[in-house]
């Protein structure tokens, strides 16, 4: 597999870093779901279910290691910092500046981890004007342009069939992290990678 040997530790929810650590996990790396102890992923309760299992979780959560820790604790805040110390990859997608509160933004985790290469996906970016606007795919499509032209029979805008920013934030988080690991096999120097869902619409736009 062309990821052995990868560790990843995934603090995403939802799709982009799910769909993300997912394509990870298929290609051999071991990647590690840190859940919270009170609701968990929430694809653990989306769409239609088998065996009790949603096709959301199956899709976004297969072959993965799961692990449910209390980041508003002292103890479950040094638990994650010690297993990031163990990893190559660090995934979140909180909004900007959670991290950082919790004590697990990529200052702290790079003391632990000096090569880990560390992703934060968010809606709009770590900086800029909207930093602060809480958003999900289809904000992001909407500020994107992507709705002013995708429009149905009564040329109006339709929601497209697929969770577009989701998906592509997904897929450019991950080249960007394929990359940076190749560089730190050259350099030894990890890396931080930012991606906006809106930035990776409007690239594609």
């Amino acid at each position: 597999m062309k990821l052995d040997g990868i560790t990843v530790v995934d603090l995403s929810l939802f799709l982009p870093g799910p769909a993300l650590t997912q394509v990870m996990a298929d290609h051999g790396a071991t990647v590690i779901k840190v859940e919270t102890v009170t609701e968990g992923e929430p694809n653990r309760a989306i769409g239609a279910a088998r065996d009790g299992v949603t096709v959301f979780f199956a899709n976004t959560h297969r072959g993965k290691k799961s692990v449910t820790l209390n980041l508003k604790t002292p103890e479950g805040v040094e638990a994650l910092l010690r297993l990031a110390a163990t990893a190559d990859v660090f995934v979140e997608a909180f909004r900007p500046g959670t991290v950082d509160r919790l004590g697990v933004g990529y200052e702290a985790v790079k003391a632990r981890a000096p090569g880990i290469v560390y992703a934060s996906i968010s809606a709009y970016g770590q900086d800029g004007p909207y930093v602060t606007k809480p958003a999900h795919d289809a904000a992001t499509e909407a500020t994107a342009g992507i709705l002013s032209v995708n429009l149905g029979w009564d040329d109006r805008p339709w929601l497209p069939a697929i969770a577009c920013a989701d998906m592509l934030s997904s897929n450019i988080a991950l080249s960007g992290i394929l990359m940076a690991l190749l560089r730190r096999e050259r350099t030894g120097e990890g890396d931080y990678i930012d991606v906006a869902m809106m930035d990776s619409l409007i690239a594609s736009m």
